[in-house]
């Protein structure tokens, strides 16, 4: 028994290493064979690093060529999730480095968890302070890298910010609509203008790198690259030279707020399109910040509105080109027909005032003057369901289709909305008000620029539109066509005497301030009371009255009287169009 005891120890021992080699053969079959695929794949993670090359977004132009946003070089301070050891000391040091909060970078690679090997973008535009600090202190910024990445440059900055728009981070809504088509947490969108109404144009194609890096994270060789492929240019309707007239006469103006419009009225083609109080749209390429975003968004002043179409006012005296083609279409007035102007129109127990008293006049003289009485008879006579039938017909309180998103619609009211929208029954007071655009009458800017390029053209209600032609990949042009809307039926006879009348407006009335010597031209003021402190102005015309080329209209918040505050502004744009108005051909 004593001679048999260590044989059988031996056996346990030898049971226990085959057992245990057994074990570790397993597991070497599992690791090499039915995981080694998924190990290997791991192991090139490790040595090699996928980026992506952001494509640069294309260039927006304007029609003679001269560029409004380009793109220009810039470096991205990004993070890699997985790589990221002790990510605490490491999240602390990079922000004291970005001055930003260690909370704003750990939030952002909270929202992009499930795409763990995605670079995290911290900061936009990093200067070479920044860039040259980070590879300082690379052996302790573990899982930080630097990505060469295109920013936007909006050359003028605030000049044509409200047509152009802005870029903005994907939210997660954006997201979860867009996600088949390429985009991921952190990629910037257009967010307003055109960068959003073209976004799908403007946006080019990511590219990829694939790059071996050593344990630092250093590049050692790039092992493949698909390129990126820029988006496409566009070229739009605007006229810098216009643009930088119109935006500058509203600054001039002395007012906070205001909006000028330049159109082409054969063509619907915006020439300029300015509204104030503006932004720059630079804060935005690069990510704009929570405190600088919260500033611009509760601003009582609403820089971020776009006051020529998304915004709606009285039109005051505006209106009355409505009022007038309704009364002539309707033989309520000619040229020879006179009224009696004593400073005020009564209506039973009511009246209505007027800025002074005329006397006995004719339609012209009352037309030429913006004479409130001729108006309020007029009016009165007619009734609101005409009014609102012509204002309708005339393309107000509608939708124009411009190719800008945040368009509105504005307000035009008859006897028959009326009592449902407010309860109560329609009065000869109210058809009074609403034939010189107060009340609750409200329309956009550039709702009365394509009511007047029908006038100027003879009834043709165009498009108005801010894209003149995009390009394809190959570069080649893609212009768009202009689309008239429908014709207003203007019988030849209202329409001669309307122009008429818009002329006497320019040369000897109210509109005088927008002359331009050599220059012929018809146009109307206006001044709407409101309830929000001064009168509105507005000034709406075009040039040359034979031959029609451009449609102004100029609006300004509380400015008093449109032949002093707005006129001015559209005299600027007139100016900017016709630099010699000599040479422009003169009727006979």
């Amino acid at each position: 028994m004593e001679f048999q005891q260590p044989s059988r120890r031996l056996f346990i021992l030898n049971l226990i290493i085959g057992m245990l080699v057994g074990i570790l053969v397993v597991r070497l079959w599992q690791v090499q064979v039915l995981q080694g695929a998924s190990y290997l794949r791991q192991s090139e993670e490790n040595r090699i690093r996928d980026y992506t090359l952001t494509a640069p977004r294309g260039i927006i132009y304007d029609r003679k060529g001269r560029p409004l946003v380009r793109n220009r070089p810039a470096f991205t301070v990004a993070v890699l999730p997985l790589e990221l050891r002790n990510s605490t000391p490491v999240i602390q040091r990079l922000a004291s480095i970005l001055t930003i909060s260690p909370q704003e970078i750990t939030a952002r690679i909270d929202r992009n968890r499930p795409r763990l090997f995605e670079p995290v973008r911290i900061k936009r535009d990093a200067g070479s302070h920044v860039v040259a600090m980070i590879e300082e202190n690379r052996l302790d910024l573990p899982g930080v890298i630097i990505l060469p990445e295109p920013v936007r440059d909006y050359v003028h900055g605030k000049m044509a910010a409200h047509v152009l728009g802005y870029l903005g981070e994907i939210d997660p809504t954006e997201l979860a609509a867009r996600q088949v088509e390429g985009y991921k947490p952190g990629d910037l969108i257009g967010k307003a203008g055109v960068e959003r109404a073209y976004e799908t144009v403007l946006r080019g194609t990511d590219g990829r790198l694939r790059m071996e890096v050593d344990a630092l994270g250093r590049p050692l060789r790039v092992l493949s690259r698909a390129p990126a492929i820029p988006g496409r240019a566009i070229v739009l309707t605007l006229d810098l030279d216009v643009q930088k007239a119109a935006y500058d006469a509203l600054q001039a103006s002395g007012m906070q707020a205001g909006a000028a419009i330049a159109m082409d009225p054969r063509t619907g083609d915006i020439l300029a399109m300015a509204s104030i109080p503006s932004y720059d749209p630079n804060l935005f390429a690069i990510s704009i910040s929570p405190q600088v975003w919260q500033a611009i968004t509760t601003d009582r002043s609403k820089p971020l509105l776009n006051r020529a179409i998304a915004a709606t006012y009285e039109p005051g005296s505006v209106f009355k080109l409505v009022t007038a083609t309704a009364a002539l279409d309707h033989g309520i007035v000619s040229r020879r027909t006179m009224f009696d102007a004593p400073g005020y129109f009564q209506l039973g127990q009511w009246t209505f005032g007027d800025l002074r008293a005329w006397g006995r006049i004719d339609f012209l003289t009352g037309f030429a003057n913006s004479v409130n009485v001729v108006f309020y008879t007029l009016g009165y006579r007619l009734g609101g369901e005409e009014l609102a039938k012509y204002a309708f017909l005339m393309g107000l309180g509608e939708l124009t289709g411009v190719d800008l998103p945040g368009e509105i619609n504005g307000t035009i009211p008859s006897p028959s909305t009326k009592e449902q929208l407010v309860g109560e029954p329609w009065f000869p007071g109210d058809s009074v008000n609403m034939s010189i655009g107060q009340g609750a009458v409200t329309v956009t800017p550039i709702q009365v620029a394509r009511m007047l390029g029908g006038i100027a053209t003879g009834g043709p209600l165009l498009q108005p539109r801010v894209v003149l032609m995009t390009y394809d990949r190959t570069r080649s042009a893609h212009p768009s066509e202009p689309y008239v809307q429908r014709s207003v039926p203007y019988q030849d006879s209202t329409l001669a005497l309307l122009r008429e009348g818009m002329r006497a407006v320019v040369e000897r009335g109210s509109g005088y301030g927008a002359r331009v010597e050599g220059l012929p031209m018809a146009g109307k003021t206006g001044s709407a009371e409101n309830p929000r402190g001064k009168p509105h102005a507005w000034f709406a015309g075009y040039a040359p009255v034979a031959d029609p080329r451009i449609v102004v209209v100029a609006f300004v918040e509380h400015g008093f009287r449109g032949g002093i505050s707005a006129a001015p502004v559209a005299r600027a744009m007139l100016r900017a169009v016709f630099p010699r108005p000599a040479d422009v051909q003169v009727p006979r």
